[in-house]
């Protein structure tokens, strides 16, 4: 499995290879008419999806205050509350936040804070597609779903829900942002540093130490007798005099990450041999603020507590998208990242 496919936050949820606090939902879900921006009828909305009532913030920590059980032979979708602006178009991406609940129970499955969701039918998952379809700036929907077609093929028993069953259905909850510009543009391989490049610097005491080999892959070695911090810390070892890394950036990364607790690497691009790409914004964010300000050709050593790594997602769901992945919810990780290039959003013809 690719490094990328670890590093996503919420993608593994809604994109095959690889997602999303925010407004209070409260009140009945109303109707589920209109139409998507090809003019495609949007999903139509049915007694379940109707029957929604949550309170809370999505992603974080929604409830459903509606009955339970809830059910629904095939996929429908209701408008909890309108939202304003254009219908999402191909090519562009969304802000989602989003909880996911068991229909039986009303028992909560996953919480996704909200990220940049890129709008692609070729790529999302197609409950995904038929949820985001029609989605405005500050709408919020709710989904009600069989099982199969939301989890697939996945045994109830890795849901990380044990009173999940493959005859319930899925309340899936969406609240949308923000409709931004498509994806950055790529780079090619012989426009990418092999490696970082620039001035050394010493990082702070108490970090781990670095030692580059000869291609510049790093051994990571953590600190004696110290206890992991409690806060996201970002130190430069090497500082580069290339393109700031901004927001939403397409960045190019050659990265390390090691388990504070073992001291045992538990991904990594170097072993590929090839740098990753990926939006800043759709990774852990001790990886996002490590990177967003930075320069190309930079090394920047990020140690990152649960808050801000995988702390927000169940050991079961971060098992089914890798099952070789020895991280838990309380482990702090350490990364070693080499910036090797950058494609910003308003370079996207490039």
């Amino acid at each position: 499995m690719s490094g990328s496919q670890v590093l996503v936050k919420l993608s593994s949820v809604l994109l095959p290879a690889a997602l999303a606090g925010a407004l209070l939902l409260s009140g009945c879900a109303g109707g589920g008419a209109g139409k998507d921006s090809s003019g495609a009828d949007c999903v139509p909305a049915g007694e379940a999806s109707k029957s929604i009532a949550v309170k809370g913030d999505v992603g974080t920590d929604l409830e459903l205050t509606s009955k339970t059980p809830v059910s629904a032979d095939e996929m429908q979708r209701s408008v909890l509350k309108e939202g304003e602006g254009d219908v999402v178009e191909n090519g562009q991406s969304i802000g989602v936040a989003m909880t996911m609940f068991n229909g039986s129970d009303g028992s909560v499955l996953q919480q996704f804070p909200e990220t940049a969701v890129p709008f692609d039918e070729g790529q999302l998952m197609p409950w995904a597609n038929e949820g985001i379809r029609c989605a405005v700036p500050g709408e919020q929907a709710a989904i009600v779903a069989p099982y199969a077609d939301v989890l697939g093929n996945v045994p109830p028993e890795q849901s990380g829900n044990e009173n999940l069953s493959e005859d319930d259905s899925i309340v899936i909850v969406m609240q949308f942002g923000e409709v931004t510009a498509g994806e950055p543009g790529e780079l090619k391989p012989d426009e990418l540093l092999k490696k970082a490049e620039g001035k050394a610097k010493k990082a702070p005491e108490g970090f781990p130490s670095v030692k580059l080999a000869e291609d510049g892959s790093p051994t990571i070695t953590m600190p004696e007798g110290v206890e992991a911090p409690s806060e996201l810390e970002v130190a430069t070892l090497i500082e580069g005099d290339g393109e700031e890394v901004q927001p939403g950036d397409r960045v190019y990364v050659h990265y390390r990450g090691v388990i504070w607790r073992t001291g045992e690497e538990f991904d990594s691009s170097w072993k590929g041999g090839q740098p990753v790409p990926f939006l800043t914004n759709e990774v852990i964010p001790g990886f996002t603020k490590a990177l967003e300000g930075q320069k190309v050709g930079s090394q920047i050593i990020s140690v990152v507590p649960p808050a801000e790594g995988y702390g927000d997602q169940t050991e079961a769901s971060l098992k089914r998208s890798n099952p070789d992945f020895d991280v838990t919810n309380d482990d702090t990780l350490v990364f070693v990242l080499d910036i090797l290039g950058t494609v910003h959003a308003d370079d996207s013809a490039k």
